[in-house]
């Protein structure tokens, strides 16, 4: 039995030996790699910070939005993680290709993840003040800088003078496709109030005190209220992004330093909104009677238009597509829609 017990170890020390001398064309092993378990616990330690980060972006509409979809070079700057980290990184405005396997915005876009694997790895991708496409205003929102990016209007064409001096000068423009105007998202310029189509009217252009008080650097904008404190695992804050649920319930804990009063403010968004969204309709019947919208497919009709009435739409999409409803800057978004109201008359 002594035997056999002893022909048995000395047969796993001689496997052993031949699995451990067996390095084939591989040579020895190199230098450490630039990380340790130290450096990753910085970031991956039992707090489950990033897994409540996932879950939270899991419920926003970058996430769930589909958009991603339009992987087209110059679509895929916006719509597409990879291709707003090529932008960034080559300041283009479209991508060297159409995007393969295109990804919704995620932690890549926004995180500098996995650069230095450190906690230095949540540095934004991008946080310079933004020249924006249309009107070349460049801004500095802050942390906001990286929303801007890509929120704003985009390049339309032709292009409309942005402090006409009065309504018809007789000058007509050739709209040549039905997505005229700034397309989705254009609340960069909406919160500092620039680029509309300014007809004179009855309503002075000014800007509301969001303006003053968000559009700046020192507050990030976007950011202070669109990453409030999370509110019921999901519903708004944090990197759902949102600041009302889709049960349409503000999120007041990014609105209270200034309103401190939670049935104020929301009386005060009703108020807001409501008038936003009966001139928004107002304009958009006059826009149809007059042929330049289509309300069932929600697209403009091509032809020459005069110039006014080209501005008119352009106001209406924009302010339609801001989204917020004349939250972010109701004294702009008012003046432009009462304005083309006005002009359309």
């Amino acid at each position: 039995m002594k035997n056999g017990v002893l022909f048995i170890y000395g047969l796993f020390i001689a496997m052993t030996a031949g699995l451990i001398s067996c390095e084939g064309d591989q040579g020895p092993i190199g230098p450490a790699g630039p990380t340790s378990e130290s450096s990753c616990i910085e970031c991956h330690a039992n707090s489950q910070k990033i897994t409540a980060k996932l879950y939270q972006w899991e419920h926003s509409v970058h996430a769930t939005g589909g958009n991603n979809s339009h992987n087209a070079t110059n679509c895929a700057i916006c719509h597409t993680s990879q291709g707003f980290v090529e932008r960034i990184a080559t300041d283009t405005n479209a991508t060297v290709a159409t995007i393969q396997d295109p990804l919704p915005i995620n932690c890549y876009t926004c995180h500098q993840i996995h650069t230095t694997y450190t906690e230095a790895d949540w540095a934004f991708t991008q946080d310079d003040p933004v020249t924006i496409w249309v009107g070349g205003q460049t801004l500095d929102f802050g942390k906001g800088n990286l929303c801007i990016s890509c929120h704003q209007s985009r390049v339309f064409t032709p292009a409309l003078p942005f402090e006409p001096e009065i309504v018809n000068t007789g000058d007509t423009v050739n709209i040549t496709t039905t997505r005229y105007g700034p397309h989705h998202g254009p609340q960069g310029m909406m919160l500092p109030g620039l680029n509309g189509y300014e007809i004179p009217g009855p309503v002075a252009y000014e800007n509301s005190a969001h303006t003053a008080l968000l559009a700046n650097s020192a507050k990030n904008a976007c950011i202070t209220c669109h990453m409030g404190t999370v509110q019921e695992g999901v519903a708004s804050g944090g990197h759902t992004f949102r600041v009302i649920s889709e049960e349409g319930v503000i999120n007041t804990a990014a609105c209270a330093e200034c309103h401190t009063n939670a049935n104020d403010l929301n009386a005060l968004v009703d108020d807001r909104q409501a008038q936003i969204e009966a001139r928004l309709a107002e304009l958009e019947g006059l826009l149809v009677a007059r042929g330049l919208y289509n309300a069932t497919s929600g697209q403009n009709t091509k032809g020459k238009y005069a110039e006014y009435e080209a501005g008119a739409l352009f106001n209406f999409k924009y302010v339609e597509e801001d989204k917020s409803r004349g939250v972010h800057n109701f004294k702009y978004a008012n003046a432009l829609l009462v304005n083309s109201i006005a002009a359309l008359q």
